[in-house]
């Protein structure tokens, strides 16, 4: 019996010491099942077997590869919850306060929490001079906290301890800058370019010179930075032809975009020949735009709005060749695109294409069939001399856009054409009632009474209200010669369509009613 609880007691005692390296063999495995999961990219999974390890073994190394994992699955409240843990039973680590912190801070944007954290971090790390990070990121959370003399009192510590570290003169400078202290930040910025010619602080330098109004000085750092950054130089250059065009700087502003389109190539030369049709544009350059559209249809083919903003500045500089072609690559892609349809039309129609034109308007699907699709119907109609055919459409458009002043006015000068006076008149006044400030409709109206000798002092009114407006224009100088005309001041009429001339000096109508006034006078 001895000898057998003797056998008994050398079992346990073996099972005892077994057991422990049985479950580190076993915890181990599982260590390796994790690592795989994680490098396949399974991190819920390996989240999942850490979470198994840890209730064997409060390893930090295992806090660290769980939480790193719940990170990556995105489980950020468990990432969070398992830092706290972390917290608890390492409270002597410094890093899991600063970890915890950053989620806080990062995932949550909880700024109040993320701050504490960090304050209790640097409590456990020691010294703030000692612990340059930890203090930085504390000094950075009091900022944006507005805790203002807590950041600085950081700040000034670390400058203190080591007064050629330029990144701590960075953050003071920021700092600073939040509390809109900028002779103090600028100082500081100066100071830590200095020290080893800083690009972060020449990029924020530039920035307050920017806010300064002073784009000489920031575009001197910005070209500073980028000559010696070819890794961010194109991002730079690219602020440098913000800035240019911000400040109306224009012909500057296309010279760097050019530059840095020639360096690029893909969507990155894309996205800048897309900000130097922009300055084009705005510069007037409206045939150049036009050809770095273009161009952007060879780097993006697919991209339906690089063809018809091509084909729109074309369109503007009369080159209609262009025009129709960037449009056809515009329908290509999109067939039923209403507003490319229009466009194409309206081109056809400034060279008098008017089948053309009415090929391209019919294709306009019935739902998009909006007043603009009869103005160009109507216009086709015209053209050709069918004012019929055009009354029609624009009757039809009436009936859907009653008070639509443009089918009012196009409407009311077919009726003219045709000699229908009353429908005129009944037309043009109710665009004036709809438009009462308008000068074309106050000229059109005025000009009509003329015509008919009726409601002479009226259009006088109506006339000059309209030249207050335009004092140059031509065709209202005329109307208001031929009002005079009517009332036989024959001198008045004289001057004022002598002077519509100067204006439009190869409109037959007005050699036509100088002629009636000369004659009237007897020359």
């Amino acid at each position: 019996m001895k000898k057998n609880l003797l056998s008994f007691f050398m079992i346990l005692s073996l099972f005892i010491y077994i057991f422990p390296a049985y479950a580190q063999q076993s915890n181990t495995s599982l260590f390796i099942q994790a690592k795989q999961l994680s490098l396949n990219g399974n991190y819920k999974e390996a989240a999942e077997v850490l979470k198994n390890i840890l209730k064997n073994e409060k390893s930090m190394y295992i806090y660290d590869f769980l939480i790193e994992n719940q990170l990556n699955a995105g489980l950020i409240d468990d990432s969070l919850e398992t830092a706290k843990q972390a917290v608890h039973n390492f409270p002597k680590e410094a890093k899991y306060l600063h970890l915890t912190a950053s989620i806080y801070k990062t995932y949550k944007n909880n700024t109040q929490a993320a701050y504490e954290y960090m304050e209790n971090c640097l409590k456990i790390a020691g010294s703030i001079a000692e612990n340059p990070d930890y203090a930085l990121n504390t000094a950075l959370l009091a900022s944006e906290l507005k805790k203002y003399k807590r950041a600085l009192e950081i700040t000034d510590e670390l400058i203190k301890k080591d007064p050629e570290n330029s990144q701590y003169y960075i953050v003071r400078a920021d700092i600073y800058s939040s509390q809109n202290k900028k002779k103090q930040a600028i100082k500081d910025l100066e100071k830590s370019i200095k020290i080893d010619n800083n690009s972060t602080a020449k990029l924020m330098l530039a920035e307050i010179y920017l806010m300064q109004n002073n784009e000489a000085k920031a575009i001197k750092l910005l070209e500073e930075v980028s000559i010696n950054n070819e890794n961010i130089s194109a991002v730079i250059e690219q602020n440098i032809g913000k800035i240019y065009t911000e400040s109306g700087n224009f012909d500057k502003a296309i010279d760097v975009y050019k530059r840095l389109a020639e360096k690029l190539y893909g969507k990155s030369k894309a996205i800048i020949l897309m900000q130097l049709g922009d300055v084009l544009n705005k510069s007037g350059r409206y045939e150049e735009a036009g050809q770095v559209f273009e161009e952007l249809t060879t780097l993006a083919p697919d991209e339906t709005i690089n063809y018809y903003i091509a084909g729109k500045f074309y369109e503007y500089t009369k080159n209609y060749d262009k025009a129709e072609k960037m449009y056809l690559g515009a329908l290509n892609l999109n067939p039923a695109y209403a507003q490319t349809l229009k466009r194409l039309a309206v081109v056809y129609l400034l060279q008098d294409r008017t089948k053309d034109a009415l090929k391209y308007i019919n294709l306009i699907d019935e739902v998009e069939r909006d007043v603009d699709y009869y103005l160009l119907k109507a216009e086709c109609y015209s053209i050709d001399k069918d004012n019929k055919t055009a009354i029609l459409i624009l009757e039809e458009a009436l009936k859907e856009n009653p008070t639509n002043t443009q089918v009012l006015s196009f409407l009311a000068s077919l009726y003219e054409e045709e000699k229908n006076i009353d429908k005129t008149l009944e037309l043009v006044k109710k665009a004036l009632e709809i438009e009462p400030e308008n000068p074309v409709f106050q000229n059109f109206l005025g000009f009509m009474y003329a015509e008919t000798g009726s409601n002479l002092d009226e259009a006088l009114v109506l006339i000059e209200k309209a030249l207050k407006q335009e004092p140059e224009n031509g065709a209202y100088l005329d109307s208001l010669g031929w009002v005079y005309y009517k009332k036989k001041d024959y001198k008045k009429a004289y001057k004022y369509i002598s002077e519509a001339l100067k204006y439009m000096p190869e409109e037959k109508e007005l050699y036509d009613h100088l002629d009636a006034v000369k004659k009237a006078m007897g020359k």
